[in-house]
């Protein structure tokens, strides 16, 4: 098996319509539904570049910046920003969010390469600031005393195609697996990015979940650690195969001054 450099997380959907629109693809793999208000930090986009429209996860981080993966908003494929969007506040892609947001800028981190998926990170600005409710938070970044534990309890979210039920966000616990074992099964990773999912059973982040976070439990809060990337080239949830998501305490400098420069750049407007 050869590192995955296709981000199979990533699926094309059909555009047109109505211009904050949501449509059917397959997702978490061996989830559950999630309860109403439990990711009040996940989002949801619609991305439309050269290529077409994509739709991924993300997460809030202030007012008005979401954190995803690169390869969502990949600049080789010329994002367009008025014409893609975001969804806060979402349980059910069939039930009105609590806002609608477009995009007024896009940050991928300046070494992110696009065959290997390194440093596959990228900040999105909302074209409007939102406010905080019980069903729209911001989500907690890693700190230097975060302290996880030997089997700390890890989440992935995303929505997924359940029937009846509409598109319902789906939840997944997950293991973090020793960085020694991913390495046996993606001789390329590095230490900028981390694996979870169980090797044993077909549970697993999939298509439409790439930029989603990976969450887990610290001092009693949830910290984002991950941000969903690939998987094996041969598709989701194989056993002995988990998920590769960026690590995201190595990108701390990254997020802090993107998000400052652009404050104090507005401030000085």
């Amino acid at each position: 098996f050869v590192f995955c450099h296709i981000p199979s997380h990533l699926v094309m959907v059909k555009c047109g319509g109505s211009r904050f629109q949501f449509c059917a693809r397959s997702s978490i793999v061996g989830g559950k539904d999630a309860q109403k208000g439990s990711w009040p930090w996940i989002v949801y986009l619609l991305i439309t570049d050269d290529r077409g429209c994509f739709s991924c996860g993300g997460s809030l981080l202030t007012e008005e910046w979401v954190l995803t993966a690169a390869h969502c908003v990949d600049p080789h494929d010329n994002p367009i920003p008025d014409r893609s969007s975001i969804r806060l506040g979402t349980h059910s892609l069939n039930e009105p969010s609590v806002f609608y947001r477009s995009i007024s800028r896009i940050v991928s981190h300046p070494q992110y390469q696009r065959l290997a998926l390194l440093h596959d990170i990228a900040l999105v600005k909302m074209s409007e600031k939102v406010s905080f409710s019980s069903l729209v938070k911001p989500m907690s970044l890693p700190k230097p005393s975060d302290a996880f534990g030997p089997r700390p309890k890890c989440f992935v979210a995303g929505w997924g195609d359940v029937g009846n039920n509409g598109e319902t966000l789906q939840e997944l616990k997950l293991p973090i697996v020793k960085q020694s074992t991913c390495k046996k099964k993606f001789p390329e990773l590095t230490d900028n990015m981390l694996c979870a999912g169980s090797m044993k059973k077909d549970e697993d982040s999939c298509q439409g979940d790439s930029g989603g976070p990976l969450v887990c439990r610290s001092s009693g809060e949830f910290v984002q650690v991950g941000i969903v990337s690939f998987g094996d080239i041969n598709g989701c949830a194989l056993k002995g195969f988990p998920g590769v998501y960026t690590r995201v305490k190595r990108y701390m400098d990254f997020i802090n001054e993107t998000i400052t420069s652009d404050r104090q750049a507005s401030a000085e407007a």
